[in-house]
Order: structure tokens, then C-alpha cells, then sequence
């Protein structure tokens, strides 16, 4: 069982109410983690009563507001393009898996995304439960690529990040289909599995803003913003 300090980032689509199931789901297999609600979607009406409760629990103020920042400066346009941004950012802030209930996000999240997996179908709920606890490990497993990244980014050479989103694209591409094997061996069908979530994707991560930003954080809130994080579907 993964330890009691796990955090989860939870992600919907916010043009379709998360369901009662899914939040049930989530309370039910999650209940040893903290399970973070992005500001952006906690406050709506429609949550089901259960998600105003244990585990679900609102961020750090600090770590919303660099969250809710870092997706201004980085989200484009189209639905829910946003709140994904926000997620993300939770999701590498916190050191978090993010749990998405609804394939409708599965757009949202791909501008952001290195690597992903579809599968013919749904895993059952153990496989989906012990590969959030694997893509919960992404962000400290990716930590050392934050450097590179980092790099790149505040050099403001055009070319020299373009080598660095296509290396880590090239990274996860392999890295992927290893650890999330037991869902299968290769990307197949069409219901989204899982998603690597990579700022440093993001077309606006290019921008001399999201530079000038990212300057004037704490190193390490720097680096995390520059790993990766995983998104599982239930």
C-alpha cells in the first residue's frame, strides 16, 4: 500500500459534472492519499457532497497560486485547457499522480502531454490503483531531467529548447511503455489510459514570459514545475 503522505491531483472535465461514481471511486481506493481539488473546479456546485470531504482536501495557498499562475501563462485556447494546465502543475508542485474520471478530458490534457497510452478497454480496479502509486513516482523519478529543461528554458535559445522537448519526448516514448507494461505492451484502442504531462510541451513554454516566471521561483519550486507527472484514467 502506498504511504500515508500520497497526494492525488483530481481532474474533470468542467463542462461535464464529475460523477458521484467516480468521486465514490476515488474515495473508496484513495483513502489513504490526499486527494487535491484544483481551485478551479472545488468551488463548483454540482461536486457531490462526499468530495467536500476527507481525503479530498484543497492545496497549499502558495502551491495553488504558482499552480493557477503557471496555467495562465501556459494554457491555449479550448475547453478545460486551463483547469488542465492547473492540474498538471498541482500534480508536479505536489509530487502527485492526477486521476481523471472522464476520457472527455483526454483533449485538454494533450498539449501538455510527452507520451500517452490508450487501451481497448478499461483495467480493472487494481490496475488502475497500482498505477496511480507508479505515476505518482513520476515526478521524483524525472527529476534529474528538471536541470536540462531548466536550461533550455532560461537560455532563450528557440533551438536549444526544441532539442530538449523532443529528447524528453523521445525519453518517455521509451521509458512509458516499461513502467506501465502490466496495461499493456504497446498503445492500443481508443480509451485514454495514461498521459506523461510535460510543461516544458506546452507551445507557450517557449514564451519569454513563462521564462521571466519561472526566474522568480524558488529553485526547487523550478525544478518541479520541470519534471513529469503522470495522469491516469479510472
Amino acid at each position: 500500500m502506498p504511504p500515508p503522505t500520497s497526494v492525488r491531483v483530481l481532474l474533470f472535465d468542467p463542462e461535464r459534472p464529475v460523477s458521484r461514481a467516480a468521486i465514490d471511486w476515488v474515495a473508496d481506493r484513495q483513502s489513504y492519499a490526499r486527494v487535491v481539488l484544483p481551485p478551479s473546479l472545488a468551488g463548483r456546485d454540482e461536486l457531490p457532497a462526499r468530495a467536500r470531504h476527507a481525503p479530498f482536501a484543497s492545496p497549499l495557498p502558495d502551491t495553488a497560486r504558482i499552480a493557477a499562475e503557471a496555467a495562465a501563462l501556459l494554457a491555449g485556447p479550448g475547453a478545460g485547457v486551463r483547469e488542465a494546465a492547473e492540474a498538471a502543475a498541482l500534480a508536479l508542485l505536489e509530487g502527485a499522480a492526477v486521476i481523471v474520471p472522464d476520457r472527455s478530458s483526454f483533449p485538454s490534457l494533450i498539449p501538455l502531454s510527452s507520451w500517452s497510452m490508450n487501451l481497448p478497454g478499461r483495467p480493472t480496479d487494481g490496475l488502475l490503483a497500482q498505477h496511480l502509486g507508479i505515476a505518482g513516482r513520476l515526478p521524483r523519478e524525472w527529476g534529474e531531467a528538471a536541470g536540462v529543461a531548466r536550461a533550455a528554458i532560461l537560455s532563450g535559445d528557440a533551438g536549444l529548447l526544441r532539442r530538449a522537448v523532443r529528447e524528453r519526448r523521445l525519453a518517455a516514448r521509451r521509458q512509458g511503455p516499461e513502467r506501465f507494461a502490466r496495461l499493456a505492451k504497446r498503445s492500443a484502442g481508443l480509451r485514454p489510459a495514461v498521459v506523461y504531462l510535460d510543461l516544458l510541451s506546452a507551445e507557450r513554454s517557449a514564451t519569454p514570459e513563462f521564462a521571466d516566471w519561472l526566474r522568480r521561483l524558488e529553485p526547487d519550486r523550478m525544478d518541479a514545475l520541470l519534471s513529469v507527472a503522470g495522469a491516469i484514467f479510472i
